[in-house]
């Protein structure tokens, strides 16, 4: 049976790296959104296989509060995959490791 490995506490992100958190989720939702399109599905208030129709074909902004945990939720388990891999993520300079979680 498969068991997949999560990084340690997946939902949690150092507080500075939030944002990031949010333009990652977006953009998982984009992504997901595209392939979506590509393979023919559109828009439509209720998910239907048959119709490819499916109700999150709009906007991240726009999305249901549910829907956007979902997307924050890989979002987070892959900064926290990075940095448990011992990156660092920098912005403008300033370091954010996991081991700390404060700037460099």
């Amino acid at each position: 049976m498969y068991h997949p490995e999560l990084p340690h506490d997946p939902d949690r992100v150092p507080e500075e790296l939030n944002a990031l958190r949010e333009v990652l989720a977006e953009q998982v939702h984009d992504t997901w959104a595209a392939g979506r399109l590509a393979d023919g599905w559109t828009y439509g208030p209720e998910l239907d296989a048959a119709r490819r129709t499916h109700p999150c074909l709009i906007p991240y902004g726009e999305l249901p509060e549910r829907e956007k945990a979902y997307d924050r939720r890989t979002a987070a388990a892959t900064i926290r995959c990075i940095l448990e891999h011992g990156y660092r993520i920098v912005q403008d300079g300033t370091a954010v490791n996991l081991t700390t979680q404060t700037h460099e």
